[in-house]
């Protein structure tokens, strides 16, 4: 929702505006040309700040339209994830995707899909390695260097 503030001070201008025009119709001949070149320009003024603050609340609305999509994509994602105690997996008509990198989607609430690299599974984005179901969690270096 934009913020009320903005709002307020859109509708303050409008109603500015709106009396301002109401007393260029209402007036009659009393008011000098240099007094209707006055209430015009002060006119002209407030429909301005009328606009700027439109503006602000049209994007402030975007936002949060855009907000609200990535969440309700979020949350999409999220009911179709599993955890299996290393990795996630998705589930897609029933059967199992995957799997994902449980560091980047818990950190960065991105789902990388992990790729097999020897008894385990390898994030390209992270680097991090994840062993097979009956295999710990494990650094590659370590793997590397036949620490594992």
């Amino acid at each position: 929702m934009p913020d009320l503030t903005t709002i307020g001070v859109a509708l303050s201008s409008l109603k500015t505006s709106m009396d301002i025009a109401k007393a260029l119709k209402n007036s009659t001949v009393s008011l000098s040309e240099a007094e209707q070149k006055l209430k015009v320009a002060e006119l002209i003024s407030s429909l301005a700040d009328l606009k700027t603050e439109l503006a602000d609340v049209k994007i402030n609305l975007i936002d949060k339209d855009d907000e609200i999509k990535k969440l309700k994509e979020e949350l999409k994602d999220k009911d179709i994830r599993i955890f299996d105690g290393d990795v996630y997996w998705k589930e897609v008509n029933g059967n199992k995707e995957g799997p994902y990198c449980p560091t980047c989607l818990d950190v960065e609430k991105l789902s990388v899909r992990l790729h097999k690299e020897g008894p385990g599974w390898w994030c390209k984005k992270c680097k991090d390695h994840f062993g097979d179901k009956d295999v710990l969690h494990f650094n590659f270096s370590d793997f590397k260097r036949n620490k594992f």
